[in-house]
């Protein structure tokens, strides 16, 4: 059976069904309540209310795992540092990295499988902490291969190493990839970053489309 996560533990968490994702960590476990360290928001984005129910995404030994929690509400530790009380309310499911956020995006990327030394370069089509999707020129890849992804984001380049989840058809002279990044990756914080900030401008964009 899977354990909650244990203090110190990277988690996510994840308000709005998913829809924003924000990384913290187990700072304490009290009467089966989750401490967790409150995750920095910026912008017109909304934390989480009191009484309303988020999930908790961590890594665990069966892969990646979530529970429901109730969100009880924040404190201050003796410290003065901001803490989240959250009250797991489920059982604890084993999930697929796709329910993670992704936002479309059209940065360059280069793909290099050093095997055998080949390089495709290309563009990406949408991007996550867990992976991207991009198209390239065909016939280089294959599923399970590892993989060096190059990204270009926000003016920095992001060296990746990955796994290439499939590979469809060519359409229009160029094959589909779907690289996925394992769990905390060195590049994960600066990806989580780019992703808030898309779901930030499109939340704002689709604010003023609303009020026109």
């Amino acid at each position: 059976m899977t354990a909650l996560p244990e203090v110190n533990e990277l988690v996510r968490v994840a308000l709005n069904d998913d829809e924003l994702v924000l990384p913290s960590r187990v700072e304490d476990s009290v009467d089966g309540d989750l401490l967790l360290a409150a995750a920095a928001y910026v912008g017109d984005v909304e934390g989480p209310k009191e009484g309303s129910v988020v999930s908790i995404h961590w890594t665990c030994n069966r892969g990646v795992c979530s529970v429901a929690a109730l969100y009880l509400g924040q404190e201050r530790t003796p410290t003065g540092m901001r803490i989240w009380r959250v009250r797991p309310a489920g059982s604890i499911e084993l999930v697929q990295r796709r329910r993670y956020a992704r936002v479309e995006f059209n940065g360059a990327l280069s793909v290099v499988n050093s095997e055998v030394d080949t390089v495709r370069v290309g563009w990406m089509l949408d991007l996550g902490e867990g992976g991207v999707r991009c198209r390239v020129a065909p016939g280089a890849f294959k599923p399970d291969e590892p993989v060096e992804c190059r990204l270009s984001v926000d003016g920095d380049v992001v060296v990746v190493m990955g796994s290439v989840l499939r590979a469809e058809k060519p359409v229009n002279g160029y094959e589909e990839l779907v690289i996925t990044f394992p769990d905390d990756h060195p590049a994960a914080d600066l990806v989580r970053k780019h992703v808030f900030a898309e779901q930030l401008r499109a939340r704002r964009a689709a604010s003023v489309g609303g009020q026109s």
